[in-house]
């Protein structure tokens, strides 16, 4: 499988979490020496096959002529009929909107509560949404003033700032 690889041949290796494309130049003892397509030349210890082309077989093609070659595979690809999913809105937003059709003050954590109950906005995955919303609020009514969307009223509580 690896040891298939040969001076000229394409392949793939992985610098750190990416997988960079590569030219076999030779074979050591160790793995590989390749040059990426800026020009670096590494040390490798292990490749992979480039996806669509035959291990062991230098690519006749250009890299002008795979350009051309994969623009023109995109532009005959037929476009997908899904709909885009709707981006749903950011907890700031959410947490202006939950305030507004409150009317009253509410907690950091009640506002991501009631934003996500009724589906305003789904948690993206962070573990410490409430202190993402508390800065934020408290960095918009710093910057924006008298602008801001929210008003602090009392401790841990935030108001809409209804804006005439």
């Amino acid at each position: 499988m690896s040891n298939e690889f040969k001076a000229g041949d394409r392949a793939y290796t992985k610098v750190g979490r990416n997988l960079v494309e590569v030219r076999v130049k030779a074979k050591t003892d160790t793995g590989w020496t390749v040059t990426t397509r800026t020009g670096r030349t590494l040390n490798v210890r292990s490749l992979e096959a480039a996806p669509g082309a035959a291990v062991g077989i230098a690519s006749a093609a250009t890299p002008k002529d795979a350009a051309k070659a994969t623009k023109a595979a995109a532009k005959a690809a037929p476009k997908s009929e899904t709909a885009v999913p709707k981006k749903g809105l950011s907890l700031l937003n959410a947490a202006a909107t939950v305030l507004e059709r409150s009317g009253e003050a509410m907690s950091v954590r009640a506002m991501i509560e009631t934003a996500k109950s009724s589906g305003l906005w789904t948690p993206g995955g962070g573990k410490t949404p409430e202190q993402t919303l508390y800065s934020a609020i408290i960095r918009e009514i710093k910057d924006k003033g008298g602008a801001s969307r929210f008003r602090k009223d009392g401790r841990g509580l935030f108001a809409f700032a209804r804006q005439v």
